[in-house]
């Protein structure tokens, strides 16, 4: 028999599959809990980060590869102590609508699915990634969406405790259903054993250029142009200091964002791949680089700050009440909205994040998340889920 990875493609079957597999893989003496997720994300290994522990407690954590196919999960409580959906993006609910009264009934709809699951005995936990969806077409629409799944939801997760303070005006949640998990590290979760020099030496990066990394999906909220800007300011009126911008993640179709890779490939001081990086690759961006950078203009949450910091990268990052919160100090560089800063205000931001990098060794960065570690992060957020699930 071919051996075939489930989870990562629908098949026939799924997510019954995927579900029954998850419970059968388990062997735990007592019939387990059942989680399943959705959204399901592959090319970030965040969520296998987050249930790694959940199998230890008794819980399955199965992926639903098609959001609205969760209400396929009460079918399983003849072999299972619970059940439970865990919505992560919701995105795909409102989707592509063709216009405002479309997307509310779309929302209604997913809500309304929502109920009868929940009518069904099932549990739903939702956490709030984003301050609502980057691409979103009809704002209004998704806010009353996240409101309405957010009254809906037994547990809300947040991964600060000033997410509340950041979504002020957003989103109202009831504080009795609120847990506060972080973002684990991504400590181990991707290959890491190409050296700085032979990183350099694989992307053409001289020994003495101090580099800037810009990585993961490129979008407008992101304050491209801003960091591009700030970056070309410096190289303009540095004297002696070399300095390197690397670019890796794939472009979105904003008009924008697309004339952001074109400055980028003009300039040559800047290096962009323009493409989805396979995990087996990041290591050569992480590795070659001194700084990773945050600096959002729209942001609730940010793996990417993650990423580098589990490289051992010290951080620049727009200054927001959960940045502020969740991420160390000794090895951030905070600073007000991009938008507000001229080219050389951030540019002189830049050079302030580069000295913090050259005085900080790698293992200091690394050691400064070691309360982040993904095993003792889901440990915690399974322990605490149960308590309000009643597992």
């Amino acid at each position: 028999m071919r051996a075939v990875l489930h989870g990562f493609s629908r098949m026939p079957g799924s997510p019954v599959n995927e579900l029954h597999q998850a419970v059968r893989a388990l062997d735990v003496g007592v019939p387990p809990h059942l989680l399943g997720y959705t959204a399901v994300a592959r090319m970030n290994p965040y969520q296998s980060l987050l249930y790694r522990a959940f199998g230890e407690a008794g819980v399955a954590a199965a992926p639903v590869l098609r959001g609205f196919d969760f209400n396929v999960l009460p079918e399983f409580s003849g072999m299972t102590r619970s059940q439970t959906i865990h919505f992560h993006w919701i995105n795909w609910v409102i989707g592509v609508a063709e216009d405002a009264e479309r997307a509310r009934t779309k929302a209604r709809g997913f809500l309304g699915r929502v109920d009868r699951l929940k009518a069904r005995g099932a549990s739903v936990v939702w956490t709030a990634h984003n301050l609502y969806p980057h691409d979103a077409t009809y704002v209004e629409e998704e806010l009353e969406l996240q409101q309405g799944l957010a009254d809906r939801a037994d547990v809300v997760h947040v991964m600060s405790g000033a997410t509340t303070t950041a979504m002020a005006g957003l989103l109202e949640v009831d504080p009795a259903k609120v847990i506060i998990s972080p973002h684990p590290s991504y400590v181990g979760a991707y290959e890491n054993y190409i050296s700085r020099s032979d990183a350099r030496a694989a992307l053409g990066i001289d020994a003495d250029e101090t580099v800037f990394l810009i990585f993961g999906a490129l979008k407008s909220y992101k304050g491209l142009h801003e960091f591009l800007d700030a970056f070309q300011f410096l190289c303009a009126r540095s004297t002696w200091e070399k300095y390197r911008l690397v670019v890796a993640g794939h472009p979105d179709d904003d008009p924008d964002v697309r004339a952001f890779v074109d400055r980028c490939l003009l300039d040559p001081n800047v290096l962009i791949e323009p493409a989805r990086i396979p995990g087996q690759k990041a290591q050569y961006y992480l590795n070659a680089a001194d700084v990773g950078a945050v600096t959002y203009t729209r942001s609730l949450n940010s793996g990417a700050a993650l990423l580098y910091l589990s490289f051992g990268l010290p951080v620049i990052a727009t200054d927001t009440p959960v940045f502020r919160e969740a991420l160390p100090a000794n090895v951030v560089r905070l600073l007000r909205e991009p938008a507000s800063l001229g080219a050389a205000e951030f540019a002189s931001e830049l050079e302030l994040s580069a000295e913090l990098a050259h005085a900080t060794p790698p293992g200091v960065v690394v050691k400064s998340i070691a309360h982040l570690h993904s095993h003792k992060v889901s440990q915690a957020f399974c322990a605490e889920l149960g308590q309000h699930l009643g597992w």
